[in-house]
């Protein structure tokens, strides 16, 4: 099972997992860290870090979510990926978090992460488009 990490500003990811546990329960293998605004980077390292071993103990591999490309949620995802076997999405929502909740047990994670991103997309629409389509 794919570990997941939720990494964002402040405490939008607790939020959204804690949406996530109302909608299908306690996930497995799931964590989100906050940055707060005291938070060096230093001290935000050392939160994924933690996170990294809590949700994949063994070292296999974690997907980290994070709010914002180019943030320091996503900065500090970007450089222990060079090191540690992560990947890392950008603009996690709550679709994308029920998505791979739903679907953790995938094998081939580079599919698993285009996949993520095509139904991400596909959530994504104004009432404009969904009227037009209903005409």
């Amino acid at each position: 099972m794919i570990g997941v990490i939720v990494a964002t500003h402040g405490e939008f990811g607790n939020h959204l997992l804690s949406t996530l546990k109302m909608i299908l329960g306690e996930p497995e293998k799931m964590a989100s860290i906050a940055l707060l605004p005291a938070d060096s980077m230093e001290i935000f390292e050392g939160k994924m870090g933690q996170a990294v071993k809590e949700v994949d103990p063994q070292g296999t591999g974690t997907l980290v979510l994070v709010d914002m490309l180019g943030g320091t949620p996503f900065n500090v995802a970007l450089r222990m990926a060079q090191e540690k076997p992560l990947k890392v999405v950008t603009g996690v929502n709550l679709p994308m978090l029920i998505k791979i909740a739903s679907h953790r047990e995938e094998t081939d994670l580079d599919g698993f992460l285009a996949e993520i991103q095509k139904a991400t997309r596909e959530s994504i629409i104004t009432s404009a488009e969904l009227l037009k389509k209903n005409s």
